[in-house]
């Protein structure tokens, strides 16, 4: 619409103009491959057009003069064959403002396919972005050759008499890439797989700083087993642990280790689904060897397998399935049909398997299961061993004469034979390959192939997928599935099937080529799932972690050895649920804020996560739902101050149509409650300042609102005024807390003993403060509290606070320093020092390297003992303004040397977190005031 142009108006008309000069200049324009961007105002708005209405409409009401909406035409002008070479091609449009001064002004932006000029509510927006942000970007693919034609929209929810300026920009694509930005969230559609992640519990054993995920699930408990470098850790879903819970809450998770597989060299966990047993090894020395077997989801372990030794050296697994036809007679009551086998390998060669007759409860002698020189050459690491339906053993090799291939047993694993697959090439050092075995026994291979580029170009690793329908002698299907997204390197791929026709393969990826192992590699990975309903013609791949990844800007190693960036180790895994919903299982090695964004590099962890999936057709099809539906309830969580009532809720599975936006409902009694408002657009958060602080307790609930109406209601929460805790600042001792502990975990052996150790030795917070420093010189004060402790403390006992710090760009690498109290007599040393690497080469502050320490500038350790104090000179750790801390330890510990403190076997009391992964992160400030860049990551 032309802006009205009068020369000369009465005061009424002029008013009416002025309340219609919010047309767009220009009114419309044609967006191609060589225009350049497009840019238009609209605006001032004066009038409020607050639609749509909650639980009424799916779109704006549009009406102008009267509900004001500002309409600008858009053609997207393509030439023949552009799509075909930019398969994945979008339409940017970014809107935003200037605040005239109220800090409240909103406008909405929505896309219609089309020419549309007035609406009523009832329709849905092609793409849209209401969330309330300035600027709102709205993002949408669907584009074909020639003209496409599209109304764009906006809607001044809250004007201000602002004047509103809107680019639209078209976005090429990678080929094959996905359109938008590499990581972003899928667009929701019906029948797709979508994923909630659980995420480990904080400051446990479940954060570990490296590991290799191992998943399993019980279908009887509807309980999943999990395992990554030790510690078995069991997770109920939320409406497991309590029916009235919503599925979007947490799961439970439990720590349920076997003492004889808690420490150990190469993990492995494995339920069987129809008796339930959990199998765990952590050994290379075959079944007999840190290994133990549960009944009851791991409340209580028998720790023992009694067999020979396999022969293998490392990579083991373990499986189990039906007998084959032929030797059902091998079935009995013990072992529930069930042939169990256990496979291990020597790296360079051949590999060894044994089996078990009752469920993993003793083994048989080993037999090779390929050696290396055999009829397809396969040698070296295997992957994850399957069972078919039909009893046929796969293990899945990545050498084999160059090719993807492994071997078979069709006789419960006797002997075996090999296979390969002839159109595959393999990556020198590649992924283990892993196969998918559906209800009719086809195999679907998924793994990462040395993918051909022109000449000059870098290596690339696609993930690829072949189906064989006869045991491995031919393979048809060969499907790219990370092509959707531009995925051009791949690792850790992991296969499960289930109905006929039914398969998915999980994996980490990314869009950018090179050598993805270096520790230099830009690459940002995410993990994504695979899903095919055809027998692997189509697969539907999708991104399970959008916008969290899972290694950032770093390599992925698969190699073996110490490497900085083999955090990740070697494999994920994957399993279904009873209801053939996926579980992937993976280790994250990105977890803090900066790491997230982008900021700050790579926090090399791996901690545990597990991808389930919330929705879309599952692996069995008699459960597939009949989307789209309206969304799933919410997990509602919140807190009560006396200026308001913040909100927050776990975002609910959308039932194949994006949210549009929450409602939010409050009472003064349980189940009373009423809508009070709403959230613009679908943020997961809401502060709810009418709350009357004088009113005891309000009840509060939401509901989420999709093209298919509003869902059920979310939990409840009952929220109470709770006065404000006393700020912290690092400007004043004691500073900020940045790690906290649970009380009474000090143990003279974690993991082992409870209790044992001296009094003062269990952590429970440690804060940091950088008090303003006029003379230039920039002090750091650490600050540890325990319980109440004694002096003196016992020789060679040490209390600490490591720190990783990043070296300075374009460098990816870490050093470390640290402070301690020491006593190596009867009254403390207080010092810092350069911490040394433990046996396993990792760095967590018990150690001292010789000649590193020098004194503090002060230190104390008063009655009642529970609190130490340690001031150091920046400068000694050699820190300075701008350096980045991105994660702390703290430990309290007894050396054998009461001399040497850090230099002898040292032993553990107490570690915060008790992971011993370094958590959150600090920058130094300037030295002249306290307006420090500070963050700390996991509050």
């Amino acid at each position: 619409m032309n802006r009205e142009r009068w020369s000369s108006c009465l005061l009424v008309a002029c008013v009416f103009a002025a309340q219609l000069a919010w047309g767009a200049t220009p009114p419309s324009g044609i967006l191609t491959d060589s225009s350049g961007p497009l840019a238009y105002a609209s605006g001032p708005f004066n009038v409020a057009n607050a639609t749509p209405v909650p639980e009424v409409d799916v779109g704006p009401q549009c009406n102008n003069p009267t509900q004001p909406c500002d309409d600008f035409a858009l053609t997207v002008q393509l030439p023949a064959g552009y799509m075909a070479a930019h398969p994945n091609a979008a339409v940017k449009v970014t809107m935003h403002w200037t605040d005239a001064g109220t800090g409240k002004s909103d406008y909405d932006l929505y896309v219609y396919q089309g020419t549309v000029t007035n609406t009523d509510g009832s329709q849905q927006a092609y793409a849209q972005s209401a969330s309330g942000n300035n600027p709102e970007v709205a993002t949408f693919n669907g584009l074909a050759d020639g003209s496409n034609n599209f109304t764009v929209k906006i809607v001044p929810y809250t004007p201000a008499g602002e004047t509103v300026q809107t680019q639209i920009e078209l976005l090429p694509g990678s080929a094959g890439g996905a359109g938008g930005s590499f990581g972003d969230a899928d667009p929701a559609m019906p029948g797709a797989p979508r994923f909630q992640i659980y995420y480990a519990p904080h400051g446990t054993s479940a954060e570990p700083g490296n590991g290799e995920f191992n998943i399993g699930f019980n279908p009887a408990t509807r309980r999943i087993m999990t395992m990554n470098t030790g510690p078995i850790w069991r997770l109920t879903p939320a409406e497991v642990v309590d029916a009235a819970t919503p599925r979007s809450c947490d799961a439970l998770w439990e720590d349920k280790s076997a003492l004889v597989t808690d420490t150990g060299l190469d993990p492995i966990l494995w339920t069987d689904q129809k008796s339930g047993r959990t199998l765990a090894s952590n050994s290379t020395a075959g079944a007999n060897a840190s290994y133990a077997y549960s009944d009851d989801d791991g409340d209580s372990w028998t720790p023992v397998g009694v067999g020979p030794p396999d022969g293998g050296a490392d990579h083991e697994t373990i499986g189990t399935g039906p007998f084959p036809a032929a030797l059902s007679a091998l079935g009995t009551p013990l072992n529930q049909g069930q042939n169990t086998l256990y496979c291990s390998q020597d790296v360079v060669g051949p590999a060894m398997c044994q089996r078990s007759l009752d469920l993993g409860a003793s083994w048989g002698p080993g037999v090779p299961a390929y050696t290396g020189s055999g009829t397809q050459g396969c040698g070296g690491l295997h992957g994850h061993l399957h069972i078919a339906d039909n009893g046929t053993a796969w293990l899945p090799v990545n050498q084999c004469n160059g090719h993807q291939g492994g071997a078979t047993s069709t006789d419960a694993g006797l002997t075996w034979s090999e296979f390969a697959l002839p159109t595959s090439v393999s990556q020198t050092q590649g992924a283990d390959p892993s196969i998918a075995l559906d209800s009719d026994s086809t195999a679907y291979y998924c793994y990462v192939n040395n993918e051909p580029v022109a000449n000059g170009n870098p290596p690339e690793g696609h993930v690829h997928v072949q189906v064989s329908h006869d045991g491995g002698a031919t393979w048809v299907n060969d499907v790219d599935v990370g092509a959707a997204h531009g995925i051009v390197n791949a690792a850790q791929t992991e296969a499960v099937g289930g109905s006929s026709g039914r398969a998915a393969c999980g994996f980490i990826g990314t869009n950018v080529a090179g050598d993805y192992q270096s520790l230099s590699f830009q690459g940002v990975w995410y993990a994504f799932v695979a899903m095919t309903y055809d027998g692997g013609q189509t697969w539907t791949t999708v991104n399970a972690t959008p916008n969290d990844p899972v290694q950032s800007h770093t390599g992925v190693w698969q190699q073996g050895g110490g490497e900085q960036d083999r955090n990740l180790l070697d494999f994920n895994e994957i399993t279904l649920d009873e209801k053939g919903r996926v579980l992937y299982g993976f280790s994250d090695g990105c977890v803090s804020e900066d790491c997230i964004a982008g900021t700050a590099p790579n926090d090399f962890t791996a901690w545990m996560r597990v991808a389930r999936q919330s929705g879309g057709k599952s692996l069995l099809a008699q459960f597939d739902p009949p989307e789209p539906l309206a969304p799933e309830r919410a997990c509602l969580a919140g807190a009560r101050d006396p200026f308001a009532a913040h909100l927050s809720w776990k975002i609910p599975d959308h039932g194949g149509a994006a949210i549009n936006n929450y409602l939010v409902f409050r009472g003064t009694a349980s189940g009373q409650e009423t809508l009070i408002g709403q959230t613009k657009g679908p943020v997961n958060t809401y502060d709810d300042a009418s709350a009357d602080p004088n009113v005891a307790d309000y009840y509060y609930t939401v509901k989420a609102v999709n093209a298919r109406g509003s869902g059920s209601f979310s939990d409840e929460v009952k929220l109470s005024v709770t006065p404000l805790p006393p700020p912290q600042s690092v400007c004043q001792i004691p500073g900020s807390t940045l790690l906290t502990d649970p009380a009474g975990d000090a143990s003279a052996a974690p993991g082992v003993l409870n209790g044992g150790a001296p009094a003062g030795a269990d952590l429970q917070a440690f804060q940091l403060a950088q008090p303003l420093a006029l003379d230039g010189n920039i002090t750091l004060t650490f600050t540890l509290h325990t319980d109440a402790g004694q002096s003196p403390q016992p020789p060679g006992s040490a209390w600490y606070v490591a720190m990783k710090v990043a070296d300075p760009a374009p460098a990816s690498t870490f050093h470390y320093v640290a402070v301690h109290m020491a006593w190596t007599g009867s009254s403390p040393t207080f010092e810092s020092y350069v911490p040394g690497a433990n046996t396993n080469g990792d760095v967590d502050g018990r150690f001292v390297e010789p000649g590193s320490t020098k004194p503090a500038l002060s230190g104390s350790y008063d009655a009642p003992y529970d609190t130490i104090v340690i001031t150091v000179a920046a400068s000694d750790l050699g820190l300075a303004h701008g350096d980045h801390i991105v994660g702390f330890i703290a430990g309290s510990a007894q050396t054998t040397d009461p001399v040497g403190i850090g230099a002898g076997a040292t032993q553990l009391y107490d570690a915060m977190p008790n992971s011993t992964s370094f958590m959150g992160a600090y920058t130094i400030g300037n030295s002249f005031d306290c307006d420090v860049v500070f963050r700390d990551s996991f509050e």
